[in-house]
């Protein structure tokens, strides 16, 4: 019974990281602190970045990670931590280098701040 848990477990976050895997062995692209709790900053990030992608959202008790990918190859990672009367927030990502940059998603999570 144990190793069935924990085989579940295992599945659910090799499922969740799936879009993401490796992103967060990047350089953040924005660290930042936010006065919003964790809970409504990745609220209010979460409601922009889904107009444009499919996002997943994993929201604990003392922290937060929000995951974006996209057909053009983005992979975005939002990693928020509480921080005093606020929320310390780091964002990674990894773009497809042929094409534009995008800055789509960052925008988004500095006007959450």
């Amino acid at each position: 019974m144990k190793q069935l848990i924990a085989i579940a477990a295992c599945g659910v976050l090799l499922t969740a990281c799936g879009g993401v895997h490796g992103v967060r062995d990047t350089t953040p692209k924005m660290s930042s602190r936010t006065n919003k709790d964790v809970p409504t900053y990745l609220e209010c990030v979460r409601a922009k970045w889904a107009e444009t992608t499919q996002v997943s959202l994993s929201d604990k008790k003392d922290e937060g990670t929000l995951s974006a990918t996209d057909k053009a190859g983005a992979r975005e990672l939002l990693s928020v931590t509480p921080d005093g009367t606020g929320a310390q927030v780091m964002m990674y990502e990894i773009q497809d280098a042929k094409k534009e940059y995008n800055s789509a998603y960052r925008d988004a999570a500095v006007s959450c701040l």
